[in-house]
């Protein structure tokens, strides 16, 4: 006899007022941002694109998206340099060490806001990193 699975809770991004309010929290750190449709490998998902200018990196744009398989926990992608010894095959950029503690990584309960400023240190971490060949910040083996 076949098992059915067990039942999860929908995604928090299943119902329009999360993500609304997620994109509109993002939005007011003064970056454009829009939500898209997300990459074909996370169909079903939600997906953000962010243009992101700041002083100090090249203008870029990042897409922060929520799969179905594991909804609270993002991937990011950027359109900006790609060589860094932080990044999965994918091209997503390694911000934290999935299996660390949740006071060592981004969890949705510390909202948008802090995500973002992980994304912006990483990248910034990134660029230091291809001028001086040192990575400024913690590592884990990958």
């Amino acid at each position: 006899m076949k098992r059915r699975p067990a039942w999860r809770q929908p995604a928090w991004y299943t119902r329009p007022a999360p993500r609304i309010l997620f994109q509109r929290q993002l939005a007011a750190y003064g970056q454009q941002v829009q939500a898209v449709r997300p990459p074909r490998r996370h169909r079903g998902g939600f997906a953000l694109r962010v243009d992101l200018k700041l002083e100090d990196l090249p203008p870029q744009t990042i897409t922060i998206v929520f799969g179905r398989g594991a909804p609270e926990v993002p991937q990011v992608f950027t359109d900006g340099p790609s060589d860094s010894p932080h990044r999965y095959r994918d091209g997503s950029l390694c911000m934290w060490y999935p299996y660390d503690p949740a006071e060592q990584r981004w969890t949705f309960m510390n909202g948008p806001a802090a995500l973002l400023g992980l994304v912006v240190a990483h990248l910034l971490r990134e660029e230091w990193w291809r001028c001086t060949d040192e990575w400024p910040g913690p590592e884990a083996p990958h």
